[in-house]
């Protein structure tokens, strides 16, 4: 039968085993460390030769190097020499080429890929579509210059899909990825139009940074325009922009362009096609019962204003209006029609439109019933414009709310 124990005085042989067989495991125990830090030492030794070794293999590496670099550059002098400027590629070397940009792009201050500095300018969206120019932060070495110009072949990819307004910070979007901007979100009771599911919770930092960081041209720029502007400024500047484009109230000439330029165009190819006036005097026309409208041009500043006459069930509305954007304020004006002895007087400020349509209204107008125009079909009426900003003292008292 045989006994294991473990600790003790037992030794696996009862308690009458000798003490030297104890002994003798720590004396193996001493001999198996010795060894160990026998065979480690003789490692380090093994490890300090091969790193000694690989020192003077790299030193010899770099003499050879430093040889191959004398050798062409002698060369190099040689070919100068010669007078035929070109470099002569090392045959005798079988190291591959270095790429020196990116090296060069890798070891200066950014922290941005060579790659991505050397790239300019991209193009976004479809092949279809209008063009738009926005800039975005570029990625350069500096951040003193950091934009880049880039083409928008639909800028309608910038805009709410819902009220189709320019999309501004912050913007919404469901599970599904579609995207809606803040009180389209409220106004659909956040559901999603197009798969249903939940909007109005979840952001969309992307479209948000996008929004943020681009610089976009006024819609205008062809008219004149040079402003930049982010996105969520873009439908606010365009609503005030004074480049808006206005057309020439001239009866087939399809002449689109920014006031100043209409202003222009009108008294150089149709000078003959408007009654001059002057601000804050006071001057006569003739209107014929059939005539649509009539234009009137200052003759210094070249404003164009239409005085239109449109027909009625008792005779003529007569109004006038500015050919300029909407956004800007009207003209004082006081309009007189005499007959037999009859006046009718209207005292108004004009209304702004970039072309003359014909829109209907019973306000700012001078109804003038069909007997004044007699029976030659004309009538003449005094028209005095005042300048903008201005209007006669007796008008100022009147309350118009």
């Amino acid at each position: 039968m045989t006994r294991f124990s473990l600790g003790g005085d037992e030794d696996g042989e009862g308690p009458s085993s000798p003490r030297h067989k104890k002994r003798r495991l720590v004396f193996g125990t001493a001999a198996s460390i010795a060894a160990i830090r026998e065979r480690r030492r003789l490692e380090l030794q093994v490890v300090e030769e091969e790193e000694s070794d690989e020192q003077v293999e790299t030193e010899e590496e770099e003499e050879s190097e430093e040889e191959e670099e004398e050798e062409d550059e002698e060369e190099e002098e040689e070919t100068e020499g010669d007078g035929d400027g070109r470099e002569q590629p090392n045959n005798n070397s079988n190291e591959p080429p270095v790429h020196q940009p990116q090296q060069a792009n890798r070891s200066s201050g950014s922290m941005l890929p060579w790659r991505c500095r050397e790239r300019t300018s991209l193009q976004l969206g479809s092949a279809s579509g209008t063009l738009a120019s926005i800039e975005v932060p570029a990625l350069n070495t500096t951040f003193t210059d950091r934009a880049i110009s880039i083409t928008l072949t639909d800028p309608d990819v910038l805009d709410c899909p819902i009220c189709c307004e320019s999309l501004t910070v912050p913007v919404f979007q469901c599970e599904n990825g579609h995207i809606a901007c803040s009180s389209c979100s409220m106004k659909i009771k956040n559901k999603c139009p197009s798969c249903s599911w939940p909007i109005g919770y979840n952001r969309c930092r992307a479209i948000e940074k996008v929004l943020e960081s681009i610089r976009m041209s006024c819609q205008n720029i062809k008219y004149g325009c040079k402003e930049w502007m982010t996105c969520n400024k873009k439908s606010e500047h365009e609503k005030a922009c004074m480049y808006t484009p206005c057309s020439c109230p001239h009866l087939g000439c399809n002449f689109v362009s920014s006031t100043k330029k209409l202003y222009q165009h009108f008294s150089s190819n149709h000078v003959n096609s408007a009654t001059h006036f002057a601000y804050n005097c006071s001057f006569s026309i003739t209107i014929n019962f059939n005539d649509k409208f009539l234009v009137l041009q200052e003759q210094n500043d070249g404003i164009l204003f239409i005085l239109d006459n449109e027909t009625e069930s008792v005779g003529k509305m007569v109004k006038v209006s500015c050919i300029q954007p909407r956004f800007m304020g009207g003209f004082f004006y006081d309009l007189t029609a005499k007959t037999k002895g009859c006046l009718l007087r209207l005292q108004s400020f004009t209304s702004s439109t970039p072309s003359h349509v014909h829109s209907p209204t019973s306000s700012g107008c001078l109804i003038i019933p069909s007997d004044f125009f007699g029976s030659c079909g004309q009538l003449k009426m005094d028209i005095c414009i005042w300048r903008n900003g201005q209007c006669p003292p007796s008008f100022r008292c009147i309350d118009l709310t």
